[in-house]
């Protein structure tokens, strides 16, 4: 299961709105055939690592491992748990079963009725912790909220403005590139109007090969038809509530926050978050706008060139 999980990963930030999902084919204690999810539309986890089996008569004698249960439903394609009944394969190892109200257990019925032994809840929290984005749009009707900003080493996270063409930078290039990484992996990108008017950010990969995000720009509801906005944003409510829906409804299961103070409390003082990001520079500035504060302590810190990255789970 732990190489189910590996292989899974390799999908992160090109199956969404699917899971990531990683399958490994056993016969006799060899590994004779494995896959993953790689990109959303295409085949998934389980037909990929029945395709990689160069001996196909061993199926029949063998144990097929999966971090999520196969679906029983016709999407972008056919049903997984269909294909394993046919091809034979008389057990089958299950991470956690889907949240998704198309399958939710109906996968594992499929199979079981099809005569197949199938066992389930195999290191469970790990797979359902892999796909946090999937799990929380599908349980809590909402994206997995990454809130993300950068501070100084004395807490700051905006400089005194006197022009709107001032600009700075807090960290390192390394965390730059490791910034628009995490962009790569997520659907969406929100920041508040402030932060667009002050900044202009392009909130795109440009540093890391990958997918650009959507970008979202939330706003106060009064000011939603009076304020001029580039064509390439989606503009929501600032209202929370509102917005998480709005975003729920365009099928988005993860979004990371990169706005202002004012954006980013609005999040946190809710309580809606899931995880924090937190880049640290290694400058002091002794003035300015001062970063939030997430009472909670870092739950993994990680040390790049002078640089810090704090990860906060809003437990």
């Amino acid at each position: 299961m732990h190489r189910c999980l590996q292989l899974a990963r390799l999908g992160l930030g090109n199956v969404q709105p699917n899971p990531m999902v990683g399958a490994v084919i056993v016969h006799n204690n060899r590994i004779i055939g494995e896959g993953y999810h790689r990109k959303y539309g295409e085949a998934h986890a389980e037909i990929n690592a029945l395709r990689s089996v160069k001996e196909p008569e061993l199926l029949k004698e063998s144990t097929i491992y999966v971090n999520l249960e196969p679906c029983s439903h016709y999407g972008k394609t056919p049903p997984c748990a269909d294909k394993l009944i046919e091809t034979g394969i008389p057990r089958v190892v299950i991470g956690t079963c889907d949240p998704h109200d198309k399958v939710n257990g109906k996968g594992v019925s499929k199979l079981r009725n099809a005569g197949i032994d199938v066992i389930t809840n195999v290191l469970a929290k790990e797979c359902e912790k892999l796909n946090c984005r999937f799990f929380t749009y599908h349980k809590k009707h909402r994206p997995y909220i990454i809130l993300k900003w950068a501070q100084t080493a004395d807490g700051y996270m905006d400089i005194v403005r006197h022009s709107p063409s001032d600009s700075y930078w807090i960290t390192n290039q390394e965390l730059r590139v490791i910034a628009h990484k995490w962009r790569s992996e997520e659907q969406a990108i929100l920041i508040g109007y402030n932060t667009y008017a002050n900044d202009h950010p392009q909130l795109t990969t440009r540093y890391y090969p990958g997918n650009n995000p959507r970008k979202y720009l939330m706003l106060d509801k009064n000011r939603l038809n009076n304020l001029p906005t580039p064509p390439d944003f989606n503009l929501i409510s600032n209202d929370l509530e509102e917005a998480l829906h709005a975003l729920y409804e365009d099928k988005i299961q993860s979004v990371i926050v990169e706005g202002g103070r004012k954006t980013l409390d609005l999040f946190i003082q809710s309580g809606l978050w899931d995880e924090a990001r937190i880049l640290v520079g290694n400058q002091k500035w002794s003035e300015g706008t001062p970063a939030p504060i997430i009472s909670q302590n870092a739950d993994k810190t990680l040390e790049i060139n002078h640089n810090e990255i704090h990860w906060v789970y809003n437990h």
